[in-house]
């Protein structure tokens, strides 16, 4: 295994399983074809045919895109075609910083192939040698999505209507109990893109990428639930996980990998250097 099995595990994808999610004229997503037979039982929130899925006529303001699109995805919802609910919204349309479209409910955003975006910090420290140690979470058993796998420090979605600084502090103090005052240094660095095909739908997602250098005695301690365990590790041990096993959820490996890079912890001499980061960014 290598970090470019990593980037290829997440950019798995067959466009000619979906047709586009139209609104406003502007394509915006992906959906299944076998969803978007279901979408014709919503003929005042959808319009359907073969060329795709757009928003029904005359829904022409965010707000009315929305509360009809709400009221379809709620019924999805009911009868279990929609799964995992969050009261949490994204964005849908436009560029991140807006204006947008419409949102919608964040679990419904794969079923339509809205990009989807989120934050992730990595946090590390230095040993006494000067050394990198990187701070690894592990998500709980009970978690919704991927529970017991290795995750970033610091990770969470974007929802609509809030800045990415904000969202960091905020993940961060709720993730890791990182106090405000050093939540705040966290520096934005970049960000890594990927396009996965799901049983659902497909994630065509952006994540912002944070790094945030840690004093030594600070521990970082879970507060929401959704982080079991917090492991300091040499940044070798970080790199072999990564290449060697599928331990990390997915998408968080491409956060590390980027890291790694950046750090010169990746070889520029590597045969496949060009490859990984051309990869990062889909």
């Amino acid at each position: 295994m290598s970090f470019l099995d990593r980037i290829a595990e997440c950019n798995v994808f067959n466009p000619e399983n979906f047709v586009p999610f139209i609104v406003a004229g502007q394509p915006v997503g992906l959906v299944k074809h076998g969803f978007s037979r279901r979408l014709k039982d919503f003929p005042k929130a959808f319009s359907v045919n073969d060329s795709g899925v757009s928003m029904a006529y005359g829904l022409d303001t965010f707000k009315i895109r929305t509360a009809a699109a709400d009221e379809a995805l709620q019924r999805l919802a009911e009868v279990g075609d929609i799964t995992g609910w969050r009261n949490e919204r994204y964005p849908v349309g436009g560029r991140f910083s807006g204006p947008h479209l419409m949102s919608m409910e964040r679990a419904a955003v794969p079923y339509f192939g809205v990009r989807a975006y989120g934050v992730h910090v990595n946090g590390f420290v230095r040993d006494d040698e000067g050394l990198i140690q990187m701070w690894v979470a592990r998500r709980a058993a009970d978690k919704q999505t991927y529970p017991g796998m290795l995750d970033n420090m610091i990770a969470g979605g974007q929802p609509i209507g809030i800045g990415l600084q904000e969202n960091v502090i905020k993940e961060a103090a709720e993730e890791a109990s990182v106090p405000y005052n050093v939540a705040s240094r966290a520096i934005p660095v970049g960000m890594v893109t990927y396009c996965q095909e799901t049983e659902d739908g497909c994630k065509p997602d952006l994540m912002y990428a944070y790094d945030l250098e840690l004093d030594g005695e600070f521990q970082p301690k879970n507060t929401d639930g959704e982080i079991s365990e917090f492991y300091l590790w040499p940044v070798a041990r970080v790199l072999d996980t990564v290449a060697e096993t599928r331990s990390f959820k997915f998408n968080c490996n491409l956060i590390v990998i980027d890291f790694l890079i950046r750090r010169g912890l990746i070889s520029p001499d590597r045969s496949d250097y060009i490859e990984i980061i051309e990869g990062l960014r889909q």
